[in-house]
This record gives C-alpha cells, sequence and structure tokens, in this order.
C-alpha cells in the first residue's frame, strides 16, 4: 500500500513538472517602437524546389541617438499548417561588411526567434548597413488541386522600426501563376508584385513599425515534403520538434521505469510464516529480534534494551531526577547478555558503574553517541553472523534514484534540452525504484535470518495477538509479564501486551521488581509504555541541549 501511494504520488509530482514547462501564451511581448529608421530595406529571396528559402536582407539604419544593436524577431509558426515550424538556420550578420555579434533568443512561449544583434560594450549612432542571411526550410505549402503555393512575409511584422522604403526580389523554382502582395497583417492588397519569368518583384514606400509585407505566389508543381509535428508549437517545450524523437524518448522511459521495477523486486522479501512461539529465541536480545523483523534500529529498541539488561540483573533502574542505570555488580548477569546489550552499557561507560540521564548537555552528547553506536552494532551483529545480505544493487540503490529525482526536477524545471519529455526517463525510474528509499531496501535476510525472523514474528504474534487467538497461561508464570516487557517494546507491541495480562488474569499489570522507581507511576497503557515515554523524553530533552550547545558554539 505504501509502495504504491508512493508512486501515485510520485506520478502526480512527474506530470506537473512536465505540465510546468508548457507555456501559457505564445504572443510575443516585444513589439514597443524602436527610435532608429530603416531608410532602406531591400531582401532577396531565393526559392528551392524542395521548399528551402534562402534570404539575404540588406537594411541601412539611422540611429538618431546611442544605441546598441537592432533585434530581428521571426515567427516560426506557418499560418498555412500549425505544424510546421519556420525556423531559421546558417544565420550570419555583418555591419557595414564586418561579422556582427548577435544572440539567438526564444520569446513567446517558443514561438518567436529573436536575434539581438550588437553588443552591450559597444554604442553605435548614426547610419550604418546590416546584412543578415539565413536559410528557413518547408517554405513552400500545398495548395487545392495538388500545386503548391508561396506565401510569405516578405519583409515580416517584427520589425520594430518605421521603413522608409523597400525593394524585393523573390526568386522562384517555377514561374509563378496567381500573384497577390498584402501590406499589414490580415490585410489585403497595398503593393504590387510583378514577375519576369521566375523573378518576383515589390517595392513599396514608407512603412509603420512592425507591418509585415506578404506575397502568395502560386506554384505549379508537386507540394514538396515538410517536416511536420501533430502538435501546436505551444507543445515545443515539452514534447521537442520530433514525432521519432517523441517515440524514441518514450520508450528509454519504459526501459528506465521497467529498470525501476526489476531493482525494486531485488529488495522485497515475502514474509514467512509466523507459528506461535511462547518465548524469545535464545541467545539474542530484543533490539536484535527487532532489527530481523523490521530491519531498521529505533530508540525504542535502545530503550528495550537497557530494560532487557536490568531484567537480566546486569544493571538496576531508577527514576529520580532523571534516569539512572548502573552496575548491579554481578559479573556472572553481565557474561549472560548479548553481545548487542553488552555494547549498549559500555557505550554509556555503565560497566563498574553508572549513566545518569538528564536533560543536560553532557549527558545528551553521551547518550547521540551511543544511539548512533547502537545502531551499528546491531547492524554489525546482523551481517557478521550472515543474518542479513545485500539486496539487488545494494546502497547504490538509493543513490541512484535520488540521482534520478534530481535529474527529473532538473531536466523538468530548467528545460536545459527544450524537450522537458526527457524529465520521464530518470523520472519513472524513480517512481518505479521508490522502495529502493525504504529502510532496509539495501539488504535483505539470509535463510538463517528468515529462520530467526519467523520465531521472532511467531513471538511477537504472542504477544500481540488477543487471547481469543493465542492464550499465553499467565496463572502459572506471571513474571513472564515482566520477563518479556522489554521485548515487547522493542516489537512495538508494548500496549497489547499489557492489554492481553489485563484481559487473561482481570489485573493490573506489574511493575518489574527490577524498577526501584521512587515517585514515578505507571500510566493506563501499563508500566513498559509509560516508562519507554519518560525516558524518550529524557533522551530527546539531554540531545536537543546537546545539539543547541553545538550550533550556539
Amino acid at each position: 500500500m505504501k509502495r504504491a501511494v508512493l508512486r501515485a504520488a510520485g506520478l502526480l509530482i512527474l506530470v506537473l513538472v512536465l505540465l510546468i514547462s508548457i507555456p501559457l501564451s505564445g504572443e510575443n511581448a516585444s513589439v514597443e517602437p524602436d527610435p532608429a529608421t530603416i531608410t532602406d530595406y531591400r531582401a532577396a529571396f531565393e526559392v528551392a524546389r524542395n521548399g528551402d528559402v534562402d534570404v539575404v536582407e540588406t537594411l541601412r539604419v539611422s540611429f538618431p541617438v546611442d544605441r546598441h544593436g537592432i533585434f530581428r524577431f521571426f515567427d516560426l509558426v506557418d499560418p498555412q499548417d500549425s505544424g510546421v515550424r519556420l525556423a531559421p538556420r546558417d544565420i550570419s550578420v555583418t555591419r557595414d561588411g564586418t561579422d556582427e555579434n548577435f544572440e539567438e533568443l526564444t520569446e513567446g512561449g517558443g514561438r518567436y526567434r529573436n536575434l539581438k544583434i550588437g553588443s552591450a560594450e559597444v554604442t553605435i549612432t548614426g547610419e550604418h548597413v546590416y546584412e543578415i542571411s539565413y536559410t528557413v526550410p518547408d517554405a513552400i505549402s500545398p495548395a487545392a488541386g495538388g500545386a503548391s503555393q508561396f506565401r510569405w512575409n516578405v519583409i515580416p511584422g517584427g520589425w520594430r522600426m518605421p521603413i522608409a522604403k523597400s525593394k524585393l526580389t523573390v526568386q522562384l523554382p517555377v514561374a509563378p501563376g496567381a500573384l497577390t502582395c498584402d501590406v499589414g497583417a490580415g490585410q489585403s492588397g497595398g503593393c504590387t508584385a510583378v514577375a519576369q519569368g521566375k523573378v518576383v518583384s515589390i517595392q513599396t514606400g514608407a512603412l509603420p513599425p512592425n507591418t509585415p509585407v506578404t506575397l502568395g505566389a502560386a506554384l505549379d508543381i508537386s507540394p514538396p515534403a515538410r517536416a511536420q509535428v501533430p502538435w501546436s508549437i505551444g507543445f515545443d517545450s515539452l514534447l521537442g520538434r520530433s514525432v521519432t524523437g517523441v517515440v524514441v524518448i518514450l520508450l528509454l522511459a519504459l526501459g528506465a521505469a521497467m529498470l525501476g521495477a526489476k531493482f525494486a523486486r531485488g529488495t522485497r522479501e515475502k514474509k514467512p510464516q509466523f507459528p506461535l512461539m511462547y518465548g524469545p529465541p535464545e541467545g539474542i536480545g530484543p533490539a536484535q529480534g527487532a532489527y530481523l523483523c523490521e530491519e531498521r534500529v529505533g530508540k525504542e529498541a535502545f530503550v528495550a534494551t537497557i530494560m532487557h539488561t536490568a531484567e537480566r540483573g546486569a544493571t538496576r533502574l531508577d527514576h529520580v531526577n532523571g534516569w539512572t542505570i548502573s552496575d548491579a555488580g554481578e559479573a556472572s548477569r553481565w557474561s549472560q547478555l548479548d553481545p548487542v546489550s553488552t555494547y549498549a552499557l559500555q557505550s554509556l561507560g555503565v560497566q563498574g558503574g553508572a549513566f545518569h540521564a538528564n536533560k543536560s548537555a553532557g549527558s545528551g552528547e553521551t547518550l547521540k553517541n551511543a544511539l548512533g553506536a547502537f545502531g551499528k552494532a546491531t547492524k554489525g551483529w546482523a551481517e557478521q553472523n550472515k543474518l542479513i545480505t545485500r539486496a539487488g544493487i545494494g546502497s547504490l540503490g538509493g543513490v541512484l534514484t535520488v540521482g534520478a529525482i534530481l535529474a527529473a526536477l532538473a531536466i523538468g524545471l530548467a528545460n536545459p534540452f527544450g524537450i522537458s519529455l526527457l524529465a520521464l526517463i530518470p523520472g519513472l525510474f524513480a517512481v518505479m525504484a521508490v522502495e529502493l528509499l525504504f529502510k532496509g531496501a539495501s539488504t535483505k535476510r539470509t535463510a538463517a535470518g528468515r529462520e530467526l525472523w519467523s520465531r521472532v514474528g511467531g513471538f511477537r504474534r504472542v504477544l500481540a495477538t488477543p487471547s481469543s487467538e493465542a492464550r499465553f497461561d499467565f496463572s502459572g508464570r506471571k513474571e513472564a509479564y515482566t520477563a518479556f516487557i522489554p521485548w515487547a517494546v522493542a516489537l512495538g507491541v508494548a500496549d497489547e501486551w499489557a492489554a492481553k495480562y489485563r484481559l487473561e488474569t482481570g489485573e493490573e499489570p506489574p511493575s518489574p521488581a527490577y524498577f526501584g522507581a521512587a515517585g514515578y507511576a505507571a500510566g493506563s497503557g501499563g508500566f513498559a509504555s509509560s516508562m519507554v515515554q519518560d525516558f524518550s523524553a529524557t533522551v530527546d530533552s539531554a540531545i536537543s541541549a546537546y545539539e543547541a550547545t553545538q550550533a550556539s558554539s
């Protein structure tokens, strides 16, 4: 269930990241007039039969005030077919016969290509001649009856400067049929196009800023093939401009998802049978048993281990102004402890002495270090005894999953390649491999570990299940209740264990004999839950006090 919820949440986040890359508007906001004037505008077009058009635009520009250069806007949308992109290529720019710097910018959600011609470090004034040359593919579009047409803004609507006059020549692949010449967006007429063989000439007078001049020429040739996609230009930032590219990305994303799922399956373990066990396995402590069940070491396991050492007679617990754990002076009792329990006491300095857990920074430093070392010791015990081994690709799986999440976010949000759909590849890997981030995902139990897991699980089942399913005969062994409290705490069923005792005996659960807690009363959930809550609160306060001193220093 947890896996399904996380995968659903991951898919939702991935979809939202991809949707963010789709622009809300394709309009161009850069339409404010420019103080410069184009005193003479000339352009030569050479249209090939395959639809490519080579263009050379020559502009004489007068700058009345200091400027850094000019802007040339290209509209990539073909009004005749929204699936075609009229993107310029092989662009070069000169000013007064010398190569000029320019920068290509994208505006209007990817609809407009803006050439920012000039340099921020250079100011110019007076009159200068610019020459802009480029090639645009797919300029010839289909027309009725199987013929073709060349309909083109021979003066684009993106010039923010007024144009005093213009002279335009268009070399077509064949002599044109009907010709039209329109001035202004959405207008008809206003200029005249004259054809001499394959060459069409157009001249205009003064034109206001942002005023296109559009030539329409009927061509008696079969329409050439055009590169097309089945989506509008607003989706280019998501899908790019190639159907083949989208298919390849989707196939790679599917492969990444399958790989992530394969890695995730390598971490899964089928739960064994949990036969009823009326006592814990011999030779291990509650923390070890809990680790085999959950593959994690929590603070409750540490508290349970301290209780376990007291129950075995190796230590005493006292609750006065905090918690005091002291050596009971019984060497034989220490020898009966499991290695993890012994290590926990040694890390607190209890052997041959005592440790007082209060809310001081010094106590907090010791507890924090002890908790960290205790977790490593518990895991190390399981590995050394070959109860736990690496699962799948081990800890590398978590690293790969985190890296995939970061890569998906970076590609989807920053879109460095102009195709945010690429985020699907690492994104779907991360969604399907999310289990690699779970605690214990890098390890799995060996055959010996599974056998011990089965026994510990069976004992937990007796502690936790109602008496109607698994009775425990307290009449002859009431002391078993307190003896098993540490296990109930470590396995997370202390309340259930207390309720079971209360139900079967009709009495309140007893407090352990080893606990001399003057002034401490067990709560309604039984001694175990109350002690764990109090001890945990003391540990948290002590560690917080220690960390506060580190932050201030």
